[in-house]
């Protein structure tokens, strides 16, 4: 029986572990990437509902568990040479992003014409508007990270994949007042970037 999507807090596997089946799949393990998605399956979902709500919903009407599903279809076929767990985060976060910025514009190229559709985005302190503020919001996280990789990187740990300050800096090996400065500049640069 499905469970409906509600908030869950999962604890995060250990992180050698992650890395070590990353690696096997990597090298061509079929049984690391099942064992991977058993391991990290829970957090991704969490993961999945923190972009659902970001994306506020609307029009929107996947589940959790519907968006870490097709994320986990996504990879199997992607044929990624993960690195480590960091690099898996990284790719998991922009690959929500991307999927729901599609299944956005997929809505919205279905409803032109008899009503437009209304996203609302919060990952930059809680912007928020309608669909072009989204695809907004993604271009505007897409120059951050060409301008800054660690800055947008440390922003879209904190806001999509709702990483604490401790784990982020743990995961790309900076200090926590570190991750604090890019994270305040990152803020500034993207509410300046969105300013109307």
């Amino acid at each position: 029986m499905t469970q409906p999507d509600s908030p869950v807090e999962t604890q995060a596997p250990a992180p050698r572990e992650v890395t070590r089946l990353l690696r096997a799949w990597s090298g061509g393990d079929e049984a690391a990437a099942e064992r991977l998605a058993e391991l990290v399956y829970g957090q991704v979902r969490a993961i999945a509902g923190k972009h659902l709500r970001q994306f506020g919903g609307g029009p929107l009407t996947l589940q959790a568990t519907e968006l870490a599903n097709e994320l986990f279809l996504r990879l199997l076929d992607a044929g990624i040479d993960w690195q480590d767990r960091r690099h898996f985060y990284g790719v998991v976060g922009v690959a929500m992003r991307r999927i729901l910025v599609d299944t956005a514009r997929a809505r919205g190229a279905e409803r032109r014409g008899g009503g437009q559709v209304h996203v609302t985005l919060s990952a930059a302190e809680d912007v928020g508007g309608d669909e072009g503020e989204a695809f907004a919001l993604d271009e505007a996280l897409q120059a951050l990270r060409a301008l800054d990789p660690r800055k947008g990187e440390v922003i879209e740990l904190t806001y999509l994949l709702g990483l604490k300050r401790e784990e982020i800096a743990e995961v790309i090996g900076v200090s926590v007042p570190t991750v604090d400065r890019e994270l305040r500049f990152a803020r500034a640069w993207l509410r300046q970037k969105l300013a109307p």
